[in-house]
């Protein structure tokens, strides 16, 4: 998964890079734009053109049976079942191309998440830091240490929450660039990113223990070792927010939405069915 990861994630940078500083919207119609550009070249590869159009035709005519004669109680009834299989027919032709674009469809919007669930600290602001550990760690004796790059300044000691087996500090951010702290436990020294920047930038909120999951929904940084006391170190970033006028949409509606849109334009222009 950390070989998919690493190309996963150069890919989507070298795409999104280039908006860094133009606003989150151009951004997400770049990547809108080159999502459904791949999933209409996908979908015709993958489907049956012919056979898509022909048993679309047929249940747009059942349907227009059902609407001519809708005044015949004997041809209204018996056009239902006629356009339930038209339907089933139809659908069952989508499945193979809906199948091969459902693992990519998820990698991408995990990806998409790491620019768009949170933003990067400001300059002078504070944000929490975790560090949840097993809960065979004894949090109130072990000696837990937290060092930092000079961007970031650690403003509190260690505050042990015992019921949660968590360890929280208060940081603020000095200056732009990417920073980070270590935690000191053990004798071993386990690391997390901190990014400080205006604009666009991807942004990595928390760092977990090794496992096929969080690898898969956490792409960004590396995992922890399986053997380390610390299930995950969190940032807790900001919410991105995405406005369009004085409206804030979710930023995955809005991808949705604009890849649905290109999505519709690049098939008509390829001429592909749907």
């Amino acid at each position: 998964m950390a070989f998919v990861n690493a190309i996963l994630n150069s890919a989507v940078d070298l795409l999104l890079a280039p908006f860094a500083g133009l606003g989150p919207w151009s951004g997400l119609i770049a990547f809108s734009c080159v999502v459904a550009a791949g999933f209409v070249w996908l979908f015709r590869v993958c489907s049956d053109q012919q056979a898509l159009q022909r048993k679309k035709g047929r249940m747009f005519a059942r349907a227009l049976e059902l609407l001519l004669y809708r005044h015949d109680m004997l041809v209204s009834l018996t056009a239902f079942p006629r356009i339930a299989a038209a339907n089933a027919g139809y659908f069952r032709e989508l499945l193979r191309p809906i199948a091969v674009a459902v693992v990519p469809s998820v990698l991408l919007l995990i990806q998409l998440a790491s620019w768009y669930e949170n933003r990067p600290l400001a300059v002078g602001e504070a944000v929490l830091l975790s560090a949840d550990l097993s809960s065979d760690f004894p949090v109130m004796e072990q000696r837990v240490e937290l060092q930092s790059s000079d961007e970031l300044q650690v403003e509190t000691a260690g505050l042990r929450v015992p019921t949660l087996n968590q360890i929280n500090w208060r940081l603020r951010a000095n200056r732009p660039g990417s920073a980070w702290i270590e935690l000191q436990i053990n004798d071993e020294g386990l690391r997390k990113s901190i990014i400080i920047a205006e604009g666009m930038a991807r942004v990595s909120d928390r760092r977990l223990r090794a496992g096929f999951w969080n690898e898969l929904l956490h792409p960004t940084e590396p995992s922890l070792p399986r053997q380390s006391p610390v299930e995950m170190i969190r940032v807790h970033y900001p919410q991105r927010t995405l406005f369009l006028g004085e409206k804030q949409i979710p930023w995955i509606i809005a991808f949705l939405v604009l890849t649905m849109v290109f999505g519709l334009l690049f098939g008509r222009v390829f001429r592909v069915s749907f």
